[in-house]
């Protein structure tokens, strides 16, 4: 059954098992794409800054500020359309989502007032979020446990390109068409999309397994979730590892260009290696947890993660290649965990995992924003700074899996 036919609009789907190939293999892509909106809100439009600011007549700093919007519109998008598809079901939610998305990306190529673009990208950044959160739903309806880490890591083997194609064609196109043609053709394909995931998807929530989507339900699937002492202790460490991240990306672009003298076009390489470090490192995790209890695994990236930190501290000041391959391991063990964090922390909440996806979302870009305070604070001439800042990030992240999650009692989800 390739198609979603009009006689299925009514159907549920609540296994990846009855799923034919042609309709897993639909799935994959829509679902991908979907967790790609998010990336494809940002990423794209970077290039078009300056053209931007002309345009609306604003200085650069007030269009950097749009970013703000942006990220504030995720936040809620996380937080209000992931719980309201526990309540109304994933199919019409993600449907809204995505469509909603093409459309306020469309009609930026309308609107002459930066008021307006403002609002647009806010828009932009709440139904990208929905996309996102509603996705992981969905493969939480459909696989528990180890089927579920593997259908994560198809999926990301199409998601996780997106922050790596997105800048390059958002640069190449705006090298051809006026700015605002970029945001059409993202439009474009957020339209396109909603069309096909109107086709091709089909329900995977039942109405008998649905929240209330009065606030006393909606507040019992967030209570459900937050009295989970595996998924609190998940949540902080996928926030500290994220944390990591952001302080690698803030520091990184100073290191290489003006302690090492890297060109931008050299630099942009280095970037685009460490962003496939993650890539692979994503396909590695998931491998391994089928053989390697997830909970340990993760202990060992988080481990390893404090030793790439102190690497950094102590080869700060010697030559790029030491610091180079530190970047590497880290962005691999970031990329290494992110399929088992959700595919435990969601284990036990099916019926509100909309809920426990948005909660993860928030609480990681949270938490991120508040650690990333510290970051302005660090110095670039050398590695030192990040490094002890991974290293600390590394440890709080271990720490809350140890003394919150307590993996020793956490079931064996190989055997899912």
């Amino acid at each position: 059954m390739p198609l979603a036919r009009k006689s299925d609009r009514g159907r549920v789907v609540t296994s990846g098992e009855d799923l034919s190939k042609k309709l897993l293999l639909s799935y994959i892509v829509i679902l991908a794409l979907s967790m790609s909106l998010i990336p494809f809100t940002i990423d794209p439009y970077l290039p078009a800054f300056p053209e931007i600011s002309d345009f609306y007549g604003v200085p650069n700093g007030t269009v950097q500020v749009s970013l703000t919007g942006v990220t504030l519109g995720i936040a809620l998008g996380q937080l209000i359309l992931g719980p309201l598809s526990d309540a109304f079901g994933r199919r019409p939610l993600l449907l809204l989502a995505i469509a909603g998305y093409g459309l306020s990306a469309a009609l930026v190529f309308f609107v002459q007032s930066f008021e307006a673009f403002l609002l647009l990208r806010f828009a932009m950044g709440f139904f990208a979020a929905g996309g996102d959160v509603i996705s992981r739903a969905i493969v939480r309806d459909l696989y528990r446990g180890q089927p579920m880490q593997q259908m994560l890591a198809r999926i990301f083997l199409i998601q996780s390109l997106a922050p790596i194609v997105g800048p390059i064609v958002g640069s190449q196109l705006t090298e051809v068409m006026i700015w605002q043609g970029v945001f059409l053709v993202f439009g474009f394909v957020g339209i396109t999309l909603a069309l096909l995931a109107s086709r091709l998807l089909i329900e995977t929530l039942p109405k008998s397994a649905r929240r209330s989507s009065t606030p006393a339900g909606l507040a019992r699937g967030f209570r459900s979730v937050l009295n989970d002492r595996v998924y609190i202790g998940l949540m902080f460490y996928g926030a500290f590892q994220l944390a990591a991240l952001f302080a690698y990306l803030n520091t990184v672009p100073f290191i290489f260009q003006d302690t090492f003298g890297q060109s931008p076009s050299e630099f942009g390489i280095w970037i685009a290696v460490n962003a496939a470090a993650s890539y692979v490192g994503v396909q590695v995790g998931s491998r391994l947890a089928r053989v390697f209890r997830g909970q340990w695994l993760l202990a060992w990236y988080s481990a390893l993660g404090i030793v790439v930190g102190v690497g950094l501290m102590v080869t700060a000041g010697t030559n790029i290649w030491w610091a180079e391959a530190l970047f590497f391991c880290q962005l691999f063990l970031f990329g290494a965990g992110i399929t088992t964090i959700p595919t435990i922390a969601l284990y036990n909440h099916g019926k509100e995992a909309g809920t426990a996806a948005s909660l993860l979302g928030v609480f990681n870009f949270s938490l991120t924003s508040l650690v990333s305070v510290l970051f302005a604070s660090l110095k670039t001439d050398t590695t030192y700074d990040v490094g002890a800042m991974v290293a600390l990030l590394f440890f709080i992240s271990l720490s809350a899996l140890i003394f919150i999650t307590r993996p020793w009692k956490v079931p064996d989800l190989r055997r899912d």
